[in-house]
């Protein structure tokens, strides 16, 4: 099926304030699809919630994730959104809606490695190119996975896309997604770092970050 998905991306600051947008966004547009920014550790991102019909859609699944994210609720107020977010598809999936959710960050390992980029950079860590080391390799996976979708995507011609990423993601995702040429990607990431260059990223991230230089090898 050749379809012409229509994107709607909803952005989400990680903040104290709570914000709805993404859950009234679910209510609002009843989408066939969601692309979440949440870690992806398996070869597609296909996830569990997508492999049953929707009159037998796995609500106990939707309960871990929202017992998960009041774990941390304390520590990460914006959490609170997440829940709200996950009512809304639970209530799609009730009036017979076939929303499909799927996970398209980087593996969970690659998206919690922060310590090395944030430390003793805050707020200036944009202007350190190993800071974009992970934002690239994560991007590369969104790309990845969520160029995977519509080949894969069979029910309708035309699904409403939900968007879930942040807008400086999605930005990048959407530039990723015309297949630049490896030059024009590294200039885009890296082009404003005089005297970095491929072999300089790969030979300190060696040293440095077994993290990034395993996903760097693998996506790269």
């Amino acid at each position: 099926m050749n379809i012409k998905p229509k994107y709607i991306q909803v952005n989400l600051p990680e903040t104290e304030k709570l914000n709805l947008d993404q859950a009234e966004a679910v209510s609002k547009y009843r989408p066939d699809i969601i692309l979440l920014e949440y870690p992806n550790n398996e070869k597609t991102p296909d996830t569990i919630y997508n492999q049953y019909s929707v009159i037998n859609k796995p609500f106990d699944q939707i309960e871990k994730q929202k017992e998960g994210l009041k774990e941390i609720l304390p520590v990460h107020p914006w959490a609170q959104a997440d829940i709200a977010m996950w009512d809304n598809i639970a209530k799609l999936w009730q009036t017979g809606q076939e929303c499909l959710v799927y996970r398209t960050d980087g593996p969970s390992e690659l998206t919690s490695e922060w310590l090395l980029v944030w430390k003793n950079m805050y707020p200036c860590a944009t202007k350190n190119w190993l800071w974009w080391v992970q934002i690239y390799l994560r991007e590369k996976y969104m790309a990845k996975n969520i160029s995977w979708i519509p080949t894969n995507y069979k029910i309708k011609s035309d699904p409403t896309v939900l968007v879930f990423l942040q807008s400086f993601h999605w930005r990048h995702v959407k530039f990723l997604l015309k297949n630049p040429r490896p030059e024009e990607e590294w200039k885009y990431y890296f082009g404003k770092f005089e005297g970095v260059t491929p072999e300089l990223v790969t030979g300190t991230i060696k040293k440095l970050n077994p993290v990034f230089y395993k996903y760097w090898l693998e996506i790269v």
